[in-house]
C-alpha cells in the first residue's frame, strides 16, 4: 500500500475491522508513550489534584463549588487553558459518577463562555484522556479556547493568577 500522507505526517495504522486508518504521526507517537496512570491502579490521595483540592498546594482558582474546581495549569497550550477537576476521587472517566459527570461539564461550559468573554476565544476543545497521556492520575478535563498559541512551561504565579482573575471575572452565574 502506498501512503503519500506519511510524507505529510500521517501514518497507516491497522483497524479494528482489518482496514487501516491514518492517524497523525504526533498523536500516534503520544498514544506509544508509557502509561503514567493505569487504568487498574488504585487512586492514591498524594496525586497533584488532590493536593490542589485539599488547599496543601498553591493553585489559580477560576471557580469552585462543591463538586468541581476550575484552575489555570501549570503549562498551556493557549492563554485561558483550564481544568475542570472533580473534587471526587476518581483517577479515569470509568470512576466518574453522573452526577460529577455533569458538574464537570456545567463547569466547562462556564469557562469556555468565560474565555470568549475574557479573551475573545471563538471556540474551544475539551480534551480528557484516561491513562494514555495522562499525567495526573485524578480525572480532569481540559477546556483550551482558541486564543492564539502561547505555549508556556513553568509560567510564573502571577501570570496564571492573572488569567484565573480575567476568566472568573467573566464567568457567568452558576
Amino acid at each position: 500500500m502506498r501512503w503519500r500522507s506519511i510524507a505529510s505526517g500521517l501514518i497507516p495504522i491497522v483497524a479494528p475491522t482489518g482496514g487501516t486508518v491514518a492517524m497523525p504521526a504526533a498523536q500516534q507517537a503520544e498514544a506509544d508513550k508509557p502509561i503514567v496512570c493505569p487504568l487498574s491502579a488504585p487512586y492514591r490521595t498524594d496525586n497533584a489534584f488532590a493536593r490542589i483540592l485539599r488547599h496543601e498546594t498553591p493553585a489559580s482558582i477560576i471557580a469552585e463549588d462543591a463538586r468541581v474546581m476550575a484552575i489555570v495549569p501549570i503549562d498551556w497550550k493557549r492563554p485561558g487553558h483550564a481544568l475542570v477537576i472533580p473534587k471526587a476521587p476518581v483517577r479515569n472517566l470509568y470512576e466518574l459518577s453522573d452526577r460529577d459527570m455533569l458538574a464537570v461539564m456545567r463547569m466547562a461550559k462556564r469557562v469556555a463562555t468565560a474565555q470568549q468573554r475574557a479573551l475573545g476565544s471563538t471556540g474551544f476543545a475539551l480534551q480528557q484522556n484516561n491513562a494514555v497521556s495522562q499525567h495526573v492520575c485524578h480525572f480532569h478535563l481540559h477546556v483550551i479556547p482558541n486564543t492564539a498559541p502561547d505555549p508556556r512551561s513553568n509560567p510564573t504565579r502571577a501570570e496564571m493568577d492573572a488569567i484565573a482573575r480575567r476568566l472568573k471575572t467573566a464567568l457567568p452565574p452558576g
